[in-house]
Order: C-alpha cells, then sequence, then structure tokens
C-alpha cells in the first residue's frame, strides 16, 4: 500500500496522514487514532491496520501496511459481505470498541435557525426544507439555501443570515421551521 493510499475508507484517511499523525502525537492506545481525521470511526474494518499501524510504531517500526490497494478493499468488501459471520481479529475488541465510542463525537444536535445565536455557524438540515411548502422551498433554494449549505447568523434582532457572501433576511416563522445543526471551528469549511 503506498502512502497516499486509504487506511480509513470511509474518511479518506491515508497512510502518510497516519504515519506523520503516529510521529507527532505518539499515541498510547490504538484508540487515538480516531483523532486522525476520524480514522476508523466509520464500518470499523480498518480498526484491525490501524492497531497493526500502532503497533509497529510502538515497536519503533515504520508503520506499513504490505497489501495492494486493490487486494486491501477487495478484502474490505469481501468483510462488509460477511460481517456477522465472524468478528474482527484484534485483540481486546470490546476495550478497543469502547475506547473508539468514548473518542466519537455525539451526533449533531437540530435546532431551529431561530435559535442560532449571532456569530454562530451551521449547516442546513435538509429534511427540514423538504419539509416546507414549495413556494418557500424554492425561494430559499433560490437564496442559496440548499441542501447541506453552511450558513452564518448575523443579527441578533430579527433572523440575518450569511450564505457566502450573501447576507438574507428570514422571517421568524420560516426560521422556526428551517432546522440547522451547529458547527464548531473544526468542522466548518472556509
Amino acid at each position: 500500500m503506498g502512502p497516499d493510499d486509504h487506511v480509513c475508507v470511509c474518511h479518506r484517511v491515508s497512510l502518510r496522514k497516519l504515519q506523520a499523525f503516529l510521529r507527532r502525537e505518539q499515541p498510547t492506545v490504538p484508540s487515538k487514532l480516531s483523532e486522525c481525521l476520524g480514522a476508523g470511526t466509520g464500518c470499523g474494518w480498518c480498526r484491525q491496520h490501524l492497531h497493526r499501524l500502532w503497533e509497529q510504531s510502538q515497536a519503533g517500526e515504520t508503520p506499513s501496511i504490505t497489501d495492494d490497494p486493490d487486494q486491501y478493499l477487495a478484502k474490505r468488501e469481501q468483510e462488509k459481505r460477511t460481517k456477522n459471520s465472524e468478528p474482527l481479529a484484534l485483540a481486546n475488541q470490546s476495550q478497543y470498541d469502547l475506547e473508539m465510542a468514548a473518542l466519537a463525537p455525539p451526533p449533531p444536535t437540530r435546532i431551529p435557525l431561530s435559535q442560532l445565536r449571532t456569530g454562530e455557524r451551521a449547516r442546513v438540515d435538509c429534511s427540514s426544507l423538504s419539509d416546507l411548502p414549495e413556494g418557500e422551498r424554492c425561494l430559499l433554494q433560490a437564496m442559496g439555501m440548499g441542501d447541506r449549505c453552511e450558513l452564518k447568523r448575523c443579527s441578533g434582532h430579527g433572523c440575518i443570515i450569511q450564505i457566502d457572501r450573501t447576507r438574507i433576511a428570514v422571517g421568524s416563522t420560516l426560521a422556526d421551521r428551517v432546522f440547522v445543526e451547529r458547527l464548531n471551528d473544526r468542522t466548518a469549511h472556509p
């Protein structure tokens, strides 16, 4: 496997990124690798490889995976097809799962757009847009508020939001029916 091939396919985390993370952070337990762009927190198939990379790092070796990238992906697909038939071969799997679960971020909380505080960033929840009457939905989409778009609340009185470089005034009744998920600085896109 080359340095730019993805070890964690779900979150597109490359071997190079994991090697750099292991060198820089020197994690004391393998589950800390989840802090490297969420590695291992998707389907879970790569956890056995993350554990092996961590062990190699702890032994002073250069972390590597010897599988050919196509072979690696084929094994992943095979594992996904037979996932319930045999457990992952990983020592202390239950402890590892507990550590991974503790590190996973909580699911985002949906709030009405009207409850977003001035200066806060959020991502529009697409299911709330589909519940709106067609006319309101089309108008919002024409102003740039589409599926999963990011926005920022600009004003404390009234509901003035900014999408990209456009500011939009949203009526309070509509702002109560559009739901968003707050973003912190790490998940917001520039």
